[in-house]
């Protein structure tokens, strides 16, 4: 059963009494707080919001923290220094595409905050279920289609964005352990199609086997950049002539051209002094 999976995995890579958990309002993040719960461990939920305004994910895991009487600490991400945390971004952390830029910006602010030496991450949990957009419109009607899309998801270089997880994780002296990209939980699910997996809703096949999440009343998930309106943020830096060097009128443009200009030996001397 995969929550037995999941606590074999947590007791190998976190032998600490104590965890820190990345944790949003889903299911994901969940599953691995209480198996780290069953296992007799300390929990501390970790989650953030943009300054001073609340999202649903911040809301809910505080809420599940107080429920279970765990700790947790609220991290609020400024965003007046946004267009050096987008240099560090790419520079530092070797961020390539809009999602891992918009995603790792918060971790930024989270990793000094955390306490504990281990961390849990529910980090690229969504690639075996299958419900991004692409991949419901796609590869969810066979399971060799959904084979095909879980197998590509997995294999690619940087999955969900975990390397850059792992740089601030080796900065901060913490240990990371994100059990939904161990091989043993990967070949669980390779061996269901998408309707196992998620009917009659979303992520079912887990949910099942954590009754605890029955009374969080969770709902489907959005992405943690979306969810806190990081998106609308870095669309600020459309106006930006520093970061928005070549004037795109996207995002991910500009994330492109920072990502390939670092990679280049040959940089325009300009653009040297603005990197």
């Amino acid at each position: 059963m995969i929550d037995k999976i999941l606590e074999k995995i947590i007791l190998e890579e976190c032998p600490g009494d104590k965890v820190a958990i990345l944790l949003s309002g889903g299911v994901d993040s969940s599953t691995l707080l209480f198996s780290a719960k069953r296992l007799g461990k300390k929990v501390h939920g970790y989650s953030f919001q943009i300054k001073d305004q609340p999202t649903y994910d911040s809301m809910k895991a505080s809420a599940i923290c107080e429920k279970h009487n765990f700790d947790f600490t609220l991290v609020e991400v400024p965003t007046d220094n946004l267009e050096n945390d987008f240099k560090t971004l790419a520079n530092k952390y070797e961020c390539k595409k809009k999602t891992q830029f918009e995603c790792t910006f918060p971790f930024m602010y989270m990793y000094p905050k955390i306490k504990e030496k281990y961390i849990l991450s529910g980090v690229a949990a969504d690639g075996h279920y299958g419900v991004s957009k692409r991949a419901m419109m796609h590869y969810r009607h066979t399971k060799d289609k959904f084979d095909e899309f879980r197998t590509g998801y997995f294999s690619a270089e940087n999955p969900a964005g975990i390397r850059q997880l792992e740089m601030l994780s080796k900065e901060y002296n913490k240990i990371l352990s994100a059990p939904y990209l161990d091989k043993k939980v990967f070949d669980y699910f390779l061996q269901f199609s998408w309707e196992d997996i998620n009917k009659p809703y979303q992520k079912t096949l887990i949910r099942n086997q954590y009754p605890e999440i029955d009374d969080l009343k969770l709902k489907p998930h959005l992405n943690l950049q979306l969810v806190a309106g990081i998106d609308d943020i870095f669309e600020t830096l459309l106006n930006n002539n520093i970061i928005n060097f070549k004037q795109r009128k996207r995002v991910m443009d500009i994330c492109r051209d920072w990502a390939n200009n670092k990679q280049s030996t040959n940089i325009n001397p300009i653009l040297q002094e603005v990197l």
